[in-house]
């Protein structure tokens, strides 16, 4: 029985003509490709789309003619699956190479690319700096510090005489000590001792040649040989001199 108006489309045509609309209207289709690749699966679409169109269309005239009535449906399904397949093939391929840059892509950031971070580590604090040694003490003992010269470039200090020794460095005279053939003295005004370099350091800067003691004084002396002396007065041994406590230190 013939229906008026135009024949009923199978869904297969209904879901076909409804895409080609969706592809006049110049939808946007994005399947994560390249430029290229989108051109060409955009192209082969919309001549898949349009070789449907023209044999719809043409399925359509040939659908009045009852001798063709049967072949003209044929034909209407074969160009529609035909069609669907084409889409389906241009679909996939593009969700193929979708995923498959994906998969590039996460590729790049596997643990093994990333950058090896130093784990160099210090091995201890910085020594810190070491005080000089204290000098060697080459004597030290007690003598009487008496008007007769002190040679103290020996061990113990040699007695000398004033008239024909050369090598004596000082010796007393009255309430003050002198230098004699040494290379100067002078005071030491703190009540600790000091070190040789303390001594020597006093010695540049304030030597002379003699100093007023007393039975508390403490003297530095340097000898004719550079030897650096300190000379602790401890009291006083006798109307002529003094007790004295006497440290010697080498030249250098």
């Amino acid at each position: 029985m013939m229906h008026s108006g135009h024949p009923r489309q199978p869904p297969v045509v209904q879901s076909l003509s409804r895409m080609e609309r969706f592809y006049d209207r110049g939808a946007p289709v994005d399947f994560g490709l390249d430029q290229a690749d989108k051109i060409a699966s955009v192209v082969g679409a919309v001549i898949a789309v349009i070789a449907l169109a023209f044999t719809i269309r043409g399925a359509r005239g040939q659908q009045t003619d009852s001798r063709t009535g049967s072949g003209a449906k044929t034909a209407i399904w074969l160009t529609a699956g035909l069609a669907v397949i084409v889409l389906c093939s241009v679909g996939s391929w593009g969700l193929i190479k979708a995923v498959s840059k994906l998969a590039d892509g996460n590729s790049g950031d596997s643990p093994s690319d990333a950058p090896a971070t130093s784990t160099e580590t210090t091995s201890g604090a910085p020594a810190s700096p070491t005080t000089p040694a204290a000098a060697p003490v080459l004597w030290q003992d007690e003598i009487r510090l008496d008007s007769t010269p002190r040679d103290f470039d020996k061990e113990p200090p040699a007695l000398g005489n004033t008239s024909t020794d050369r090598e004596s460095d000082g010796y007393l005279n009255d309430s003050r000590y002198n230098e004699f053939w040494g290379g100067g003295v002078v005071l030491w005004p703190e009540q600790a001792d000091p070190s040789r370099n303390d001594c020597a350091q006093r010695l540049q800067t304030h030597g002379v040649k003699e100093v007023n003691i007393d039975a508390r004084s403490r003297i530095c002396l340097k000898t004719n040989q550079g030897r650096i002396v300190f000379i602790k007065v401890l009291r006083r041994d006798g109307d002529s001199g003094y007790l004295a406590q006497v440290t010697l230190w080498s030249s250098n």
